[in-house]
């Protein structure tokens, strides 16, 4: 996943630079969150080139950070990531506005009439409101989890986390689909 490190090289960097995580403790880190890590960026994104980028400067920036325990370690990769992408999409609205005033366009966006599954349904969602479903429901973070993450009060979680299903539920309604409730 990692365009110009592997998973070894990062390891080494970490062991050679910092004797704060053993190269054998981030390898098992790193098989245990990456998958998931790179699926939640790829969600939030919309682009697996973006998500392995974000992914391999999350690591680094994890290898860099002053020692933590484990589960402190995990919401800080997701914290960081979270924060890249937020970055990038900031950058890329400054970037846009930037070509608007000098009056150069170009389209965007094609329309390749695709059928609606979820992942359209995700597109249509804010970047906050993917990050909180995907959060509470793929990876089954508590809300104390989703709010260091996101950086949001605690009791503000669930409440974007109810409108980000309705919202979801919604578009789903708006696409034909009617689900059964029982």
């Amino acid at each position: 996943m990692f365009a110009a490190l592997g998973v070894r090289q990062l390891a080494i960097t970490a062991t050679s630079t910092r004797e704060r995580i053993t190269q054998a403790e981030f390898e098992a880190f790193y098989l245990r969150t990456s998958r998931t890590l790179h699926g939640y960026l790829c969600r939030l994104s919309r682009d697996p080139a973006t998500a392995d980028e974000v992914l391999q400067e999350a690591y680094i920036r994890m290898i860099n950070a002053p020692a933590m325990e484990e589960q402190h370690r995990k919401a800080y990769l997701y914290t960081v990531a979270t924060n890249i992408l937020r970055d990038g999409w900031r950058k890329e609205k400054r970037d846009r506005e930037w070509s608007e005033l000098s009056a150069v366009t170009e389209p965007m966006h094609q329309n390749f009439n695709l059928p609606l599954d979820m992942a359209t349904v995700f597109d249509r969602l804010s970047p906050q409101e993917r990050a909180v479903l995907w959060l509470a429901h793929v990876e089954e973070l508590s809300h104390r989890e989703i709010s260091a993450i996101l950086n949001v009060k605690e009791k503000s979680v669930r409440v974007l986390v109810f409108r980000a299903r309705e919202k979801a539920k919604t578009l789903l309604e708006e696409a034909g689909f009617r689900g059964t409730h029982e």
